[in-house]
């Protein structure tokens, strides 16, 4: 007898992850790859084939596909309307998914995937006001409120990444300056990184890395646990501005639940003591 199951596919700046779902949201198989910012859509397509084959040989039935994207989404049609951080190849991600598997599929943001995920299974379970901030190579959010989805006129609702937290501040890949993308995020703090370690060559960050162009978040999150100065300082600074964007969050929309997720929250307390003493 095969188990009902269905896919969902989160696609991010830097992985693309899959798993095989059952109905009660347990994940039975995951599966990650490195996202291809040139050509999104094939990563998905690549992800769900092997989600696909592993589910036949194993008797999984697979009945849907579920894919939060980043970028701005029309849940409609399940299409890419404008992404900041990567390409999709085939921005009519629904249709060429949905063609190539023959299989019904959904697409939205993936903030708003994962904040719908935790008022169903997770951290946010039963509220009806969530506020979730991604953190990872960019920043996402997703709105829940009166327990619906917020999406806005166009589907590019509830982006506090792309809200600006200072005036002149560096340019973002969205066309502002001073978005909280960043300052806050994986990509801010590899970019902090780059230049500290260039007028700071003793650093740690450095040293974990071997040279200034291999620094990632992950080397900065490590030279502070080993309390280097250089990297405190970045993940402060980091953590500070994320505090502004959640205080804002916090004043617009009075959530029950504040949900954070993504990578770049395992760099723990240097980054996150900052941003929760702004909300104090």
């Amino acid at each position: 007898m095969s188990v009902q199951t269905v896919i969902g596919i989160d696609v991010g700046g830097t992985g693309t992850k899959g798993g095989v779902v059952e109905a009660s949201g347990r994940v039975v198989h995951k599966v990650t790859r490195k996202t291809d910012v040139t050509s999104g859509t094939k990563g998905v397509i690549a992800v769900a084939e092997t989600l696909l084959e592993w589910s036949r040989e194993s008797g999984h039935d697979v009945s849907s596909i579920g894919i939060g994207a980043a970028g701005f989404v029309d849940s409609a049609s399940g299409s890419i309307t404008f992404s900041p951080n990567l390409t999709y190849d085939d921005p009519e991600i629904a249709t060429a998914i949905g063609a190539r598997f023959g299989l019904p599929v959904v697409v939205d943001n993936d903030a708003n995937a994962a904040a719908w995920g935790e008022r169903t299974f997770g951290s946010a379970r039963g509220s009806d006001d969530v506020v979730l901030l991604t953190v990872g190579t960019g920043i996402g959010s997703g709105l829940i409120a009166n327990g619906e989805l917020v999406r806005g006129f166009t589907g590019a609702g509830a982006e506090m990444g792309h809200t600006v937290v200072q005036v002149g501040g560096p340019e973002c890949t969205c066309g502002l300056r001073g978005c909280l993308e960043q300052l806050a995020s994986g990509q801010a703090i590899e970019r902090m990184a780059r230049e500290a370690a260039t007028e700071d060559p003793s650093t740690l960050i450095l040293t974990f890395a071997g040279s200034v162009d291999a620094i990632e978040g992950e080397h900065v999150a490590r030279a502070a646990a080993e309390y280097d100065e250089t990297a405190l300082r970045i993940l402060r600074t980091a953590g500070k501005a994320l505090g502004v964007g959640l205080s804002n969050a916090i004043n617009l929309f009075d959530p029950e639940v504040l949900v954070l997720a993504g990578g770049v929250i395992r760099a723990g307390e240097p980054y996150l003591g900052p941003a929760r003493d702004q909300l104090v």
